[in-house]
């Protein structure tokens, strides 16, 4: 009999230990209600998906794609090529401000492409925007101009740059960034995320693909004092799985299922 009381002892801990360990990762909309999901009331990168995202209740943020006009401004949009998911054609860094604002992504509600300072004004106080920083102009084959890069982030982002973390995958620019920016390194090679951090002290932590990390190598991360953020997150079970392995935070496709995951025992 008093076996059996400690047996049940046990298990009560470890099923209230579970939900709080799930109420402390942060949960963000990956490119405001998903990614190419089917079952998204709006297209990604849309402000219309980013303003619901937002509106949804404990919802942390968004993480957003962000690539650069010909004017220098930040725009929201995840593919390398306009016609894969607009009415445009070729590049966004080969487009002027105007020429984008014409332009509507190709599905039911026609959604407009959106400046990045338009979803900032959406932001509410507690809540944070990821950029995740697409660094190649692809009609030329070549990396956008840094300068102007920067110049764009001072000017646009200024007001809100602490709400604002930046995902990069291009190592040469990670010092740079993280001298005015939170910086996070997005990569799915663990091993080589591992020597990034060791490598360049100033970035915040990494940005991995759920199904490339095990839950030491998240522990592991955590352990140097750097935080980890897993993406690519489509299906409840996927959303239970990125759980378990306990990292900082999770950017996922299916926004509505990962809240009601982690809040369920509120």
């Amino acid at each position: 009999m008093r076996f059996l009381s400690f047996f049940l002892l046990v298990m009560i801990l470890v099923a209230c230990s579970k939900p709080d360990q799930q109420q402390q990762i942060l949960v963000f909309g990956h490119a405001g209600m998903g990614l190419s999901m089917d079952n998204s009331i709006y297209h990604d990168n849309s402000l219309e998906a980013i303003s619901l995202a937002l509106h949804l209740p404990t919802s942390n943020g968004v993480e957003v794609d962000v690539r650069l006009s010909a004017d220098g401004t930040l725009w929201l949009y995840h593919d390398e090529w306009l016609e894969a998911e607009s009415n445009g054609v070729g590049c966004v860094s080969e487009l002027s401000d105007e020429q984008l604002s014409k332009l509507t992504y190709r599905s039911n509600k026609k959604e407009k492409l959106a400046k990045l300072s338009d979803a900032l004004a959406l932001l509410q106080e507690d809540q944070v925007l990821f950029l995740d920083l697409k660094q190649v102009n692809s009609c030329r084959n070549e990396r956008i101009d840094f300068e102007q890069l920067m110049e764009s982030f001072e000017s646009q982002i200024e007001s809100h740059k602490n709400q604002v973390k930046i995902i990069c995958s291009y190592e040469f620019w990670i010092n740079q960034l993280a001298n005015e920016y939170e910086v996070y390194y997005s990569t799915d090679d663990v091993i080589e995320g591992k020597e990034i951090l060791q490598k360049h002290p100033k970035i915040k932590g990494l940005v991995v693909r759920n199904a490339a990390i095990a839950s030491n190598d998240i522990a592991w991360i955590k352990q140097q004092g750097k935080s980890i953020f897993l993406y690519d997150i489509r299906s409840l079970k996927g959303i239970k799985k990125a759980f378990r392995k306990n990292p900082t935070g999770i950017f996922s496709d299916d926004l509505r299922n990962a809240l009601t995951e982690r809040n369920y025992a509120l």
